[in-house]
């Protein structure tokens, strides 16, 4: 037996309690036994309001049958379930136990359901309305809380829609991701990498793998020391599955936006990630179900559904306008958006100005839609205040043409130098 445990407060527990019934029990024999001073009209000489006086009766029996069963009724109940102490119940009943039964009977339940998808692969899941449904209610219940109800993630969590997945984006790594759980660490890695101006140096050389804004000079001089990097990430920086290390030329961070102070850090801190195995909980169906789910979101990997890739979020750059589309009724802004703006920002420490608009499509409530198309301007915005535009350098307007007809192309947000 440890040191640091016994038995002691599980007896101590049990003793209290059962000596506080049985205290509760003597206090009512006793003051049914006990004959308080009393006047010839059986008063105790207590008068309030000079009429309201005090008698001494005894307690009615109804009430002192209702006390005696109560107590009766706590012996029971302790002795059949958990109360004292450590001692378990003789029907050994516990609140895991009562869950897991119930779980059981919900997934006997749902069986027949779930049989029907036994003998499809994820793609003829991912175009199953009915296998989709299920799982939308399988993320939402127990991957949103995370990954957000659209699966786009947030700060520190996984986007599940782009195109950059760490432990590998095929339907058995996903499987094998949702069971089993990930641990991704990033090390420490300044003292590998040498003084301050060398860790400033290796984020832009970081930075430059993508195309994001960066100081060039400072990139080249870090090019060296990204060597203490290529362990995991690989000598070209497009990382490697099998570490979960990312693809550090996709221009997508999940810990923070793709600026130095963030790359800075992450060099001097490191990050440690935690993907909970959800082995345990789901069945082997709504495991198949939920991995179609989440493969079926898109994000780019080859074989993914087009319906999900033509409804996300892109970036293009055409003419020198950085043009943001949007998935439907969403205002978060696609990957790759710093490098997309790399020109956007370049031009705006020349001195110019970055001109954002927000288009709505045709579809729905007007008003609905031009408030979206805020959001969405105002998340691009953001963006570029992430990458260090000033924002009095940032000017938002309402475009001449507000109504872009429907579909993907109307969904946007153009950025230009005016």
């Amino acid at each position: 037996m440890s040191d640091f445990t016994s038995n002691f407060w599980s007896v101590f527990i049990a003793g209290v309690t059962i000596l506080s019934i049985l205290a509760c029990l003597a206090l009512l024999v006793i003051s049914g036994k006990t004959k308080a001073m009393t006047a010839a009209d059986n008063t105790t000489g207590h008068v309030w309001d000079g009429d309201l006086r005090e008698m001494n009766n005894p307690l009615p029996r109804w009430w002192v049958g209702l006390f005696v069963l109560t107590c009766l009724f706590a012996f029971a109940y302790l002795y059949l379930y958990p109360g004292l102490g450590s001692y378990p119940g003789s029907l050994k009943w516990s609140q895991t136990g009562q869950f897991d039964a119930e779980v059981a009977r919900g997934n006997e339940q749902v069986a027949p359901l779930y049989a029907r998808f036994a003998g499809m692969g994820p793609e003829q899941l991912s175009k199953d309305p009915e296998a989709m449904a299920i799982g939308d209610r399988l993320f939402l219940n127990n991957c949103a809380q995370c990954h957000g109800s659209d699966a786009r993630g947030s700060k520190g969590f996984p986007n599940l829609t782009d195109k950059q997945w760490n432990w590998g984006g095929t339907p058995d790594k996903i499987h094998e991701t949702i069971a089993k759980g990930r641990m991704g660490v990033m090390t420490p890695m300044a003292a590998a990498v040498g003084s301050p101006e060398d860790v400033r140096n290796l984020a832009n050389h970081v930075l430059s793998l993508s195309g994001a804004p960066h100081d060039s000079v400072r990139a080249n001089l870090g090019k060296e020391k990204f060597m203490v990097c290529a362990a995991c990430h690989g000598a070209d920086g497009k990382g490697n599955p099998a570490m979960g290390a990312p693809n550090l030329t996709s221009g997508i961070f999940t810990h923070g936006p793709g600026v130095e102070a963030h790359i800075v850090n992450m060099i001097n801190n490191g990050k440690t990630g935690v993907m909970p195995a959800w082995e345990s909980k789901f069945t082997p169906e709504q495991l198949k179900v939920l991995t179609a789910y989440v493969w079926g979101k898109g994000g780019g990997v080859p074989g993914a559904p087009a319906a999900a890739v033509a409804d996300a979020a892109s970036v293009s750059v055409e003419n020198g306008i950085v043009k943001f589309f949007f998935a439907t009724g969403k205002a978060d802004v696609a990957s790759g958006a710093d490098k997309a703006l790399a020109e956007i920002v370049a031009g705006v420490k020349a001195g110019k100005k970055a001109i954002v608009s927000g288009y709505v499509d045709s579809t729905g409530s007007a008003a609905q839609n031009e408030e979206l198309a805020k959001q969405r301007a105002v998340a691009v915005r953001d963006q570029l205040k992430a990458l260090g535009v000033d924002e009095g350098s940032i000017d938002l307007q309402k475009p001449d043409n507000v109504e872009a007809g429907a579909g993907a192309q109307a969904r946007r947000v153009e950025v230009k130098l005016m």
